[in-house]
């Protein structure tokens, strides 16, 4: 008996004039959750429903696509207006920064490799600059803080991530926890003692810690100027 054969049933493309660059960016942003390997720019079109030539109209490379990706979401800081103190005014740039961050994990790849993706990245150091400027730190020292502030979200944005990234496949608390407990005593007293919080390492109320220490340096080096 010849095997029964059934028509093809494609899904309609796309009309390519009907595609928008907005369309394409939050399509691009669908993908790149899934892994920003997984980011082509046939598989954005594939997610729209689109043919690939419809994205060349408003992108030419892969590398435009990112950075305008990227640029969308430097543009979702939320930066609180100015106050009367700028070390707080410092603190919450720096937890606004690590907010985006974290909403967006798959960006921080990319942002290490287009370090200047639009106009939103330098709204965010002109900003972080203007903080600095009111507490009397410009120039270098200004930069070199500002890149501080950077290294320690994008480092801690990547260690809280490889921890949680443990968590979902083993008690990792648990873990460390039995594992800190077989230490002799009287060659890590100190450890042990911090064990229940080691454990936790890398959480919120860390990094709560890390930041006000950092913005006390910031304090102390405007205060010797």
């Amino acid at each position: 008996m010849p095997e029964k054969k059934f028509p093809v049933q494609n899904r309609p493309r796309r009309v390519r004039s009907s595609v928008t660059s907005d369309e394409i960016l939050l399509a691009a942003e669908h993908v790149a959750r899934a892994g920003f390997d997984a980011l082509t720019m046939r598989a954005v079109a594939t997610q729209m429903g689109a043919s690939p030539m419809a994205l060349y109209r408003y992108f030419a490379t892969k590398d435009e696509l990112v950075d305008a990706m990227l640029d969308r979401v430097l543009g979702r800081i939320d930066l609180a207006p100015p106050t009367d103190d700028w070390l707080a005014d410092l603190s919450a740039f720096a937890t606004a920064h690590r907010a985006v961050l974290s909403g967006h994990p798959w960006a921080i790849v990319p942002l290490f490799t287009h370090s200047n993706p639009g106009v939103n990245a330098t709204v965010i150091g002109e900003t972080a600059l203007e903080i600095l400027a009111r507490g009397g730190i410009t120039g270098s020292d200004a930069v070199a803080i500002f890149c501080g502030i950077l290294a320690l979200n994008y480092g801690w944005f990547a260690f809280s991530t490889a921890r949680d990234a443990t968590r979902a496949s083993v008690n990792s608390e648990t873990v460390l926890a039995a594992s800190l407990s077989t230490l002799p005593a009287d060659r890590f007293p100190l450890t042990l003692s911090v064990a229940d919080e080691l454990s936790n390492y890398g959480s919120h109320a860390h990094y709560v810690v890390a930041l006000r220490q950092m913005i006390a340096g910031v304090a102390l080096a405007a205060d010797t100027k």
